[in-house]
């Protein structure tokens, strides 16, 4: 058995940071080719199903670690280490049963959802994915456990293993079913039972089972990430040696444990759902008001889509299917990277944050949650700005083969951009809520927001004149309100003095420079040039450059921030010895 290693804030934030960058860059080559292989119709029925999924699923890998770290990080800090091995049993088998239930009443009222939606292709996919429910849960138990004891190493890894094999048999079945309906259309016979004699019908045709297909490929990748975790364990433990245990406090009881572990879970479980649940919100909503606006002003809805939607999918009354699909396909594949990043400060923060408070070090906490703010406006600030000015040649650089749909996508992706800034900081004020012991805040906050959403897309959507943009407003309103109540609660809570403007100033500074950069390069300096990719990809590190010198010369980052990093204190030397620490 492996001895015991603790990560503080920032280690665990890197080791995290290291994970999610081969995640994103395994799961854009995911999309990229997935959205290339799929049309807007097909990649509306997956994000349909996938919107669910990714709510429920968000509950099960995000939040019920965050409950089962949060105990485990409060009886490590105690020494009472026949708990924290109670707690491993008790939430392993917990989940299973979360799981169990879970996996059946998504099967279960799969049709109504779909219904609901207005997507009833998608109950296929919906049924496809279900089971990744199970599974899901089941790895929430390993990773929160390891989270507690401060241990980000087996979360990063099962991450990769997992997005891996989502890469590796998502696209295989997609590509395997559009190919064996092409093969069927070319012998002349029915694709799929139906009868085709066009192009268009085939793909018309293919798109539920394509989209089905790649969705199974989520759930073998759920399935062997729960596999590799428990290899894992069987093989390495946990690090809690025997001497460990002889001297731990007498446990406490498996039924106080369980009662407690509920309590935590439920609010945390609530609360790590915020991103999705807005994104619920929108496949409850856009469909359905796209399509009220195309019943009630058909002619201003023409004007607008009649030359990016082909005409048999605006026949058949899909049209705001395939906008749907264009929107949630391509433009949220960009913008849900942004919160995949900032959430990992989440993540290394809750345990952190847990302890400084529950040994009442006010100092400590003090640092740890203003080091959480401060970073996260690093990245999500410049990567928040940049989308906002380059949505249009990012999404044509990823899809290049999509007119279409990146003509739909791109310019509610850069509406969306100033909801970013706000969004990044919401997985990790809510983790740093749970790890003051307000778990019961988060989902409240949640709650209003999301109201407010529902409100502002239902009533927006149907303006042909707004249409699919009135999400991007929705999404600013609902995280703009829940960060300014979680500001607000954290100081009443804490009693402490956050100085949040000057977290907050410096990066936006650097990042506004960021972004015009790149703004000026693309479409000044390199804007005769031919090639949108090297453009593109020119623009981008030209606003990276200056973002990190700027950053620098304005002391945007402190030495408590560099001194958590592994050799922190060498870099820590190197900036000071020119003065480039706030």
């Amino acid at each position: 058995m492996q001895s015991r290693k603790s990560q503080n804030l920032l280690q665990g934030a890197s080791v995290l940071a290291a994970a999610m960058i081969i995640v994103k860059l395994i799961g854009a080559v995911f999309k990229i080719p997935l959205g290339n292989i799929l049309d807007g119709e097909a990649m509306g029925y997956f994000s349909t199903s996938y919107s669910v999924f990714s709510m429920i699923y968000a509950f099960s890998t995000a939040g019920l670690p965050a409950a089962v770290a949060k105990m485990v990080a409060e009886q490590s800090v105690r020494g009472r280490y026949q708990d924290i091995r109670k707690i491993r049993t008790l939430s392993v088998r917990l989940f299973f049963w979360l799981g169990i239930i879970g996996f059946v009443l998504m099967a279960a009222f799969s049709k109504l959802y779909v219904d609901l939606a207005g997507s009833g292709n998608a109950l296929l996919s919906v049924l496809a994915i279900s089971p990744a429910i199970f599974f899901g849960c089941m790895m929430s138990a390993y990773r929160g456990y390891y989270e507690g004891l401060r241990n980000m190493t087996p979360t990063a890894s099962s991450q990769v293993i997992e997005v891996i094999a989502k890469l590796i048999f998502g696209l295989a079945l997609a590509w395997g079913v559009t190919f064996w309906a092409q093969m069927q259309y070319e012998s002349g016979g029915l694709v799929f039972g139906q009868v085709v004699s066009t192009v268009e019908e085939l793909h018309r045709a293919t798109a539920p089972y394509a989209s089905a297909a790649a969705i199974f490929g989520v759930t073998i990748s759920t399935f062997v990430g729960t596999l590799y975790l428990l290899i894992l364990h069987k093989k390495k433990g946990d690090g809690i040696t025997k001497e460990d245990l002889k001297y731990s406090p007498r446990p406490i009881r498996m039924r106080v444990l369980l009662v407690r572990l509920i309590k935590i879970a439920i609010p945390i479980s609530l609360g790590s759902i915020v991103v999705n649940v807005a994104q619920f919100v929108d496949t409850l909503t856009i469909i359905t008001r796209l399509d009220d606006a195309f019943a009630a002003h058909p002619a201003e809805m023409a004007a607008i889509f009649g030359g990016l939607i082909p005409a048999d999918i605006l026949a058949a009354g899909e049209g705001g299917n395939f906008i749907y699909g264009s929107y949630s396909g391509y433009a949220l594949s960009v913008f849900n990277l942004v919160p995949a990043f900032t959430s990992i400060f989440g993540k290394s923060a809750l345990p952190s944050v847990t302890a400084a408070w529950t040994a009442r070090d006010r100092r400590g906490t003090q640092v740890n949650i203003e080091s959480v703010i401060r970073m996260t406006c690093l990245i999500g600030i410049p990567a928040s700005l940049g989308i906002l000015a380059m949505a249009q040649p990012i999404l044509t650089l990823l899809f290049p083969g999509k007119v279409a749909e990146v003509a739909i996508a791109a310019p509610v992706l850069s509406a969306q951009g100033i909801s970013l800034i706000f969004l990044g900081l919401s997985s990790p004020l809510f983790a740093v809520l749970q790890g003051l012991g307000r778990a019961d805040l988060p989902p409240k906050f949640m709650l209003v927001g999301v109201v407010l959403k529902f409100v502002v897309n239902w009533v927006t959507i149907a303006i042909p004149a707004i249409n699919v943009q009135g999400a991007a407003a929705g999404t600013t309103a609902c995280y703009a309100t829940i960060i300014i109540l979680c500001l607000i609660w954290l100081r009443k809570i804490t009693g402490l003095r956050f100085h949040f403007v000057k977290l907050i100033i410096r990066p936006l500074i650097a990042g506004a420079a960021c972004a015009g950069t790149a703004y000026v390069v693309y479409h000044t300096v390199l804007a005769d040039m031919s090639s949108n990719g090297i453009k593109t990809i020119a623009a981008i590190g030209c606003g990276g450059i200056v973002y990190v010198i700027l950053v620098l010369l304005l002391r945007g980052i402190y030495k408590d921030d560099i001194l958590m990093l592994p050799k922190g204190e060498k870099f820590a030397k190197l900036l000071e010895k020119y003065r480039l620490l706030g």
